[in-house]
């Protein structure tokens, strides 16, 4: 016959059973807690380490450490202003997809500060690190000796996921030219010509001997700037540099 509990033994019992559940949940919540804090630590380990390979991927993030930019000519694609008090200087790479964010912002900024910055773009091909931003370089250049730089701009960086990749981005660039009214066969010849070619070399070189390490690398009269976080701190920018001449 079983041997019945008294009531203080019952008692004992069920406050062992308690203590014991209490003690496991307790044990699981650390665990839980623990285990989210891990989560989040990796997860913020991986996002800087992201960031960190963005870095060293790209220079652009980085302004140069020695600079001593050309004064602009009238060789320099301009919009603005040639005698304007502040000069925006832009070097970029049209295959770039930083340059690309950056576009719409550069030309929102030429819309508003029409009279009184003058905005110069420098072709800056990345060739060892972009297939097409070369031949991409020498199609603007084409169209800016037809007075239609800005308009080939525009075509190239709102499509540029279109001929980016392309192993042969020439008959696109060609539809380009024909949709903003282009010459053709001036264009084409201007675009294949040894000529144009040695222009983005030397553009190359140029930017490279200058310290320029990446794109897009702006300077606000002759000075390197940090890339703006966005048009406001932008626009910001270029009204302090206007109020301080």
């Amino acid at each position: 016959m079983a041997e019945k509990l008294t009531k203080d033994e019952l008692r004992a019992q069920r406050r062992a059973e308690w203590e014991k559940k209490a003690s496991k949940e307790s044990r699981d919540a650390k665990f839980k807690k623990y285990g989210i804090w891990s989560i989040v630590a990796v997860v913020v380990i991986g996002v800087l380490f992201v960031f960190y390979k963005a870095a060293v991927s790209n220079p652009s993030s980085s302004l140069p450490q020695t600079v001593n930019i050309p004064p602009v000519t009238a060789s320099d694609v301009q919009t603005g202003p040639k005698n304007a008090k502040v000069t925006l200087v832009e070097y970029s790479d049209f295959q770039c997809p930083t340059c690309g964010l950056y576009y719409p912002i550069v030309k929102q900024l030429e819309s508003d500060f029409k009279d009184s910055v003058n905005f110069v773009y420098r072709f800056f091909p990345l060739v060892g690190v972009h297939q097409n931003a070369k031949i991409s370089a020498q199609a603007a250049y084409a169209a800016n000796l037809q007075g239609k730089f800005s308009e080939m701009e525009d075509k190239l960086f709102t499509n540029q996921k279109d001929w980016a990749e392309s192993s042969d981005p020439m008959p696109i660039f060609e539809g380009y030219a024909k949709e903003i009214g282009l010459d053709l066969e001036k264009y084409n010849a201007d675009l294949q010509a040894d000529s144009t070619a040695k222009v983005m070399d030397d553009a190359y070189q140029n930017a490279v001997s200058s310290g320029i390490q990446g794109t897009p690398t702006f300077f606000l009269n002759g000075q390197p700037i940090q890339n703006p976080n966005g048009y406001d701190d932008f626009k910001n920018l270029l009204n302090s540099a206007l109020s301080s001449k």
